[in-house]
């Protein structure tokens, strides 16, 4: 190193100023400029050791306390089921994969004592698809609320009266019709292989939505249609006890007509015309209503892209309903209450080497006015 050469010479001129022929000028220029030279050199390394020791007792200590303080904030850090944590966790979870240290965290902070819930992205992407494979839930006033709801629907309104002046005002009560829904739970179970783990979180959760969400949606039109009203959701057939008022019968060996039609939309009050629509399978629209003509040749049914009208009212396909048969009404005098709190359980099944997903669905209906509905009815004697 340069400093020991430096310190090697300076020793050297030391003994050769001892000599008595020496050159003391020049030894003594040389030995000044050595020893500016060793100053520098050792100022350099001192500056250089005070630059380390700043960066090890600054900035790394620093960085370090910044790394902590983060760590502590992250453990401290609470998650609900919108979380995007809870989400991939929840998917990951059914799915029987490991979670990393922050996933586990967020499972096991969202989910509560009863288990764990499903995210509220994916539970809201469920029932976004239940409305989309089950139509008549759009149609119907659909609640979303957690247990049992009451809710008042309007039944009958009194006209408005003409005031004679200083007469008294005496009030007409308008009648509103409560409602108490209940929860039943609707389920479904879809079995996959073992090959699901292999899927990316997003094509999973894709999968897993649309096969629960097509099979409880099914379900839920069944019980909107036919429902009994006992250990089950009330649908359309239970609005009424049928009869000369609120129906057409067609012989059982008689075809429709278009005055049988006719008569049943004449059957429903003017004050439910707005918002009617016919409800009936895909069979009866075809093979009973398209065939029908009026006096004028002019076909009842019509179509405008894939939306079919009879005498202008909209219908609604569902072959949940009786064949030749069909409702007219005002379907938002139907009440449902589908809870948000919808669940997705996992097992796997070492037998079949596969996973088996079950959903759950907690849903009820009831009519809310029966006047508002009319039906057609295919004898069977």
């Amino acid at each position: 190193m340069r400093i020991n050469e430096i310190e090697e010479r300076l020793n050297a001129i030391k003994a050769e100023c001892e000599k008595e022929d020496a050159d003391i000028n020049a030894l003594s220029q040389e030995a000044d400029a050595l020893i500016e030279e060793r100053k520098a050199i050792l100022d350099n390394v001192e500056k250089r050791k005070n630059t380390i020791k700043n960066i090890v007792n600054g900035v790394e200590t620093k960085t370090i306390e910044t790394f902590e303080e983060d760590k502590k904030m992250e453990e401290k850090r609470t998650f609900d089921r919108s979380s995007a944590e809870y989400r991939t966790a929840f998917l990951k979870k059914v799915r029987g994969m490991e979670l990393s240290e922050i996933e586990q965290r967020a499972f096991s902070s969202a989910s509560s004592s009863a288990g764990a819930a499903i995210p509220t992205e994916t539970a809201n992407e469920i029932i976004r698809k239940l409305k989309q494979y089950a139509p008549l839930l759009g149609e119907i006033t659909l609640l979303h609320v957690a247990g049992n709801v009451t809710f008042a629907i309007e039944d009958t309104i009194n006209d408005p009266a003409i005031h004679t002046e200083n007469a008294s005002i005496t009030g007409d009560s308008d009648t509103l019709t409560s409602v108490t829904l209940g929860s039943y739970e609707i389920t479904k179970l879809v079995q996959v292989s073992k090959t699901v783990a292999t899927m990316s979180i997003d094509a999973f959760e894709a999968w897993l939505v649309d096969m629960i969400s097509e099979k409880i949606a099914q379900k839920i039109c069944k019980y909107l249609i036919d429902g009994t009203g006992s250990s089950q959701p009330t649908g359309v057939e239970k609005a009424a006890t049928w009869g000369d008022t609120n129906s057409v019968t067609v012989a059982k060996t008689a075809a429709l007509t278009a005055a049988n039609v006719q008569t049943l939309i004449g059957l429903l009050p003017a004050a439910y015309d707005k918002n009617a629509k016919f409800l009936m399978s895909k069979k009866t629209l075809f093979t009973d209503f398209m065939p029908l003509q009026d006096n004028s040749k002019n076909k009842l049914v019509t179509n405008e892209g894939n939306q079919y009208f009879v005498y202008g009212y909209p219908v609604m396909i569902d072959d949940s309903v009786t064949a030749h048969e069909a409702y007219l009404g005002d379907f938002k005098k139907m009440v449902g209450n589908l809870s948000e709190a919808i669940n997705i359980t996992s097992a796997f099944d070492i037998n079949t080497n596969s996973y088996k997903y079950l959903g759950c669905a907690m849903f009820d209906s009831k009519v809310g006015v029966g006047e508002a509905f009319v039906k057609l009815v295919k004898a069977t004697a």
